[in-house]
């Protein structure tokens, strides 16, 4: 019975081995595991804070130009972001214009960003109020287009919107 427990007894040992070699392999897997998605939800919140940012640079560039146009201060004659000639291109003009020339209205505002948002504005239609009114007003619509970038440079973010304003 001595060499039989002796014998069990080698078995059960080497059975422990290969169980803690085992149970050590999986908890490296797993740590291994718990890195790699540490790092990519590091990167996903970097660049949502990114997103964000430029988000916002763009809608103070936006508002910005808007503030202009309202307040008539906006140039009369094409130049320096804007375009006093309605585009009769098939290409829309923020796809083809260079955001950092002097084609664009840098704003000055950068937020938490090193980078300026940009704008242009761009005019669409002059239209008469009709006969009936109290008086011919002229109302003239122009398209206003903000970018932004983030702090990494990625993230462009594009914003429009449309103004009216009747002399």
């Amino acid at each position: 019975m001595t060499r039989f427990n002796a014998l069990s007894r080698r078995r059960q040992q080497g059975f422990v081995l290969v169980t803690v070699i085992m149970l050590t392999l999986i908890l490296t897997i797993l740590a291994l595991a718990m890195v790699s998605l540490n790092s990519t939800q590091t990167q996903i919140a970097a660049n949502s804070a990114d997103a964000e940012i430029s988000f916002q640079t763009a809608e103070a560039a936006l508002h910005q130009a808007e503030d202009t146009l309202l307040a008539g201060n906006y140039p009369t004659t094409a130049g320096n972001g804007f375009y006093s000639t309605p585009n009769t291109t098939n290409v829309p003009l923020w796809t083809s214009v260079d955001w950092t020339s002097s084609a664009v209205t840098q704003t000055g505002f950068t937020g938490s960003s090193n980078t300026q948002g940009a704008y242009i504005i761009e005019l669409l239609q002059i239209h008469t109020i009709p006969l009936g009114c109290d008086q011919k007003a002229r109302i003239t619509w122009y398209r206003v287009t903000a970018r932004a970038v983030g702090p990494s440079g990625k993230s462009p973010v594009l914003l429009q919107s449309t103004v009216h304003t009747q002399c």
